[in-house]
């Protein structure tokens, strides 16, 4: 499975450019084959055969820094096709500009949150938004991510909640996770 969007309204794309994006994979956890996920070295192959300038994997739950000619999201779907005959892995994986992910504003977030990425046409509930199983209370949210804060620290119920709300796939990395990636993303630039 795969995603098709990755820019928002207003956002050229020209092949011509290169862009730096971040990849997040749904369920990926490198080298876990339960879940059929790829080794560290497959899923930068994946990515160099798709057609990466540049592919670093960060930490090891499926997020990966690259750079494309053209499109990211199509990219990052061809490393899932990729992947799929090596491994087995075919999950989502959502593609993201780093300008993007820098935008966020995550300082001020408690850190058992949690930031969830889909492509949505909207966020269609009212924000503070509150699950009707409980367990996290939505803060932040438009038809790209939404920022959860979960009631109990450590845990992570916001890509299951959000799935079933929007009914597009979702990825979710925790807060400390993401400040761990901004930090490197600002250190690169």
């Amino acid at each position: 499975m795969s995603v098709t969007s990755s820019w928002g309204p207003g956002e050229r794309r020209t092949p011509e450019r290169v862009h730096t994006s971040v990849a997040f994979f749904r369920n990926l956890n490198l080298g876990q084959r339960r879940s059929c996920s790829p080794t560290r070295p497959e899923l930068l192959e994946a990515f160099e055969h798709a057609g990466a300038r540049s592919a670093t994997s960060f930490q090891v739950n499926g997020t990966v820094i690259f750079e494309a000619d053209g499109d990211p999201q199509r990219l990052a779907n061809r490393a899932v096709e990729l992947l799929t005959p090596v491994c087995g892995y075919d999950d989502a994986v959502l593609a993201r500009p780093v300008s993007w992910i820098l935008e966020l504003d995550l300082d001020e977030v408690v850190p058992n949150a949690e930031v969830s990425f889909f492509d949505a046409p909207s966020f269609p509930e009212s924000l503070p938004w509150t699950p009707g199983t409980g367990g996290l209370r939505v803060v932040r949210a438009d038809g790209r991510h939404a920022v959860s804060v979960n009631d109990i620290e450590r845990t992570s119920g916001a890509t299951w909640a959000l799935e079933k709300l929007l009914g597009v796939p979702v990825t979710s990395r925790g807060v400390p996770t993401m400040r761990r990636l901004t930090a490197k993303l600002r250190a690169a630039d």
